[in-house]
């Protein structure tokens, strides 16, 4: 059994942004079984059950994750969770992991790798909406894989975004309200919210800028609008989820400014090399996550691996 604080010391960002070049590299291949979550409304808020198996791995597992916005108000994580490793010979369970960690930290390789896929090499300023978990662990993976040297936080809560800038050392930081100047400049942005709407205007995105769209999950819910998508090269997770679930992109396509041809690539296409990285000649780039399995069973298994050799955990009798 693992808990957030020994996965943290498991597995670092590189690592995990390896993890997730597995990941995705195995859901483009054909080599994962990845069945489309089940997604329960629930009296909080919504609980999540996600299966999977990567068979090149041999990692199978099973993600049971709940959304609760209520949750910060009472001291508790927004996302709480675990995550179940199966031996896929036996079924014997392996490993129990505290999902709330991994999820951000999954999450934010994810964005990491796609980031280190289509953002510009020498990108510096990073544009940052959200002052949570995943905005914390998406300031890592960013810094992970790009030289950044300026972080904006934007939040509706004044004081989380100041409790985070406070951590950040090594890098110039900003806090503000203003979203259009918080993105003006940048050459990377990442939304990791609760909103249901655009939370900045993408007429004010620089030419170059790309941007990593991780909060809504939902077809009537998205953190950008049309101005963004319409002029990105356009990269998901995967196309399954982002046409049940991205109302980013959904939402556009229901008034007939998008089509899903406009999807480029899933990310595990250009780890596979079978699309190319960078921008194609767009204004932009726009990564879309709205989660996968895969992502979450190749973490786990690194995390498991590596607190195996590390003596961190505790045993716990079937």
């Amino acid at each position: 059994m693992l808990s957030a604080a020994d996965a943290a010391a498991a597995l670092s960002m590189e690592g995990a942004i390896a993890a997730q070049r597995e990941a995705f590299g195995q859901l483009a291949a054909g080599q994962a079984v990845i069945p489309l979550r089940a997604v329960l409304p629930v009296a909080g808020g919504t609980t999540l059950f996600m299966p999977g198996y990567l068979r090149a791995s041999g990692v199978l597992g099973l993600k049971v994750v709940s959304v609760m916005p209520g949750n910060p108000a009472r001291d508790l994580p927004a996302v709480p969770g675990a995550t179940l490793l199966l031996d896929d010979e036996t079924g014997l369970p392996v490993a129990l992991l505290d999902a709330a960690y991994l999820t951000a930290l999954r999450t934010a390789a994810g964005s990491g790798l796609a980031t280190d896929l289509l953002a510009p090499p020498d990108a510096h300023v990073l544009a940052v909406f959200g002052a949570g978990a995943q905005a914390r662990q998406h300031i890592r993976a960013i810094r992970a894989v790009r030289p950044i040297r300026e972080v904006r936080i934007v939040s509706r809560r004044e004081e989380r975004s100041r409790a985070l800038a406070s951590e950040l050392t090594g890098v110039d930081v900003r806090t503000g309200d203003d979203p259009g100047a918080a993105v003006a400049g940048a050459q990377v942005v990442v939304t990791a919210t609760n909103s249901a709407s655009p939370v900045f205007p993408g007429a004010a995105l620089d030419v170059g800028a790309h941007v990593c769209a991780i909060g809504a999950y939902t077809p009537q819910t998205r953190e950008v609008d049309e101005e963004v998508v319409c002029r990105a090269r356009i990269v998901v997770d995967t196309r399954e989820g982002a046409l049940s679930e991205a109302g980013d992109l959904l939402i556009p396509m229901e008034r007939g400014l998008l089509r899903e041809g406009d999807i480029d690539a899933e990310l595990g296409e250009l780890v596979n090399g079978e699309r190319p990285p960078g921008n194609l000649g767009r204004p932009v780039t726009f990564y879309k996550s709205v989660g996968n399995a895969a992502q979450d069973l190749a973490t786990a298994h690194r995390v498991v691996e590596a607190a195996r050799s590390r003596g961190l955990g505790t045993l716990a009798p079937l």
